[in-house]
């Protein structure tokens, strides 16, 4: 019993090692292996790479238009530059003063000695190109209330935004009235009726 697990265990080895040869003989070529291979150039490798990552690519602007759609909705604004397929660009074009800055006026100003009734004013500030004076005109509504020369001052008073109109009092008969924006900052000292 022996000899027949020792005849097996010989033969065993035998047919490994006659395996192993073929395998043996592909090591002979080892120093060639590397003889039919093409050099690539960097311009190739980046081609190669910019595939690679084109799926990348295409995924991330996927998650960007998901996200202006959550932010502007799928249809179109009546405003041509908010609509979502086109960029954000900067609202700095837009001059905010041509809308005026909205103030309550708490008591009766006089104006070029009539009176300006307490309410709502909307505020816009011109400047005279010939004279280079300042002034301020009030609207309520469209309807034009009156007109009032100010004084340029470098102060904007610590306010945060640029455009800003505020009423200071300043006496027992006057207020003072200050105005911002991008153009110039002013201030007027006006006469008021107390009630």
């Amino acid at each position: 019993m022996m000899k027949r697990f020792f005849l097996i265990l010989i033969f065993l080895n035998i047919t490994c090692l006659l395996a192993q040869a073929d395998s043996f003989d592909d090591f002979i070529n080892l120093d060639r292996a590397w003889d039919g291979q093409q050099t690539v150039t960097n311009q190739e490798f980046e081609q190669v790479i910019d595939k690679l990552e084109e799926p990348k690519k295409v995924k991330e602007q996927k998650q960007v238009a998901k996200k202006r759609k959550k932010l502007f909705g799928g249809g179109t604004t009546l405003h041509k530059e908010l609509n979502p397929e086109k960029d954000i660009h900067e609202l700095s074009s837009l001059d905010f003063s041509k809308d005026g800055i909205l103030i309550n006026i708490p008591v009766q100003i006089l104006l070029d000695n009539k009176p300006l009734e307490k309410g709502f004013y909307k505020i816009y500030g011109e400047k005279d190109t010939e004279t280079g004076k300042l002034f301020l005109s009030f609207y309520q509504s469209q309807y034009y209330k009156g007109k009032i020369e100010v004084t340029e001052m470098e102060d904007d008073y610590g306010e945060d935004q640029i455009d800003f109109a505020k009423i200071i009092p300043f006496n027992n008969s006057f207020i003072k009235l200050i105005f911002g924006s991008i153009d110039f900052n002013a201030y007027a000292i006006i006469p008021y009726i107390d009630d």
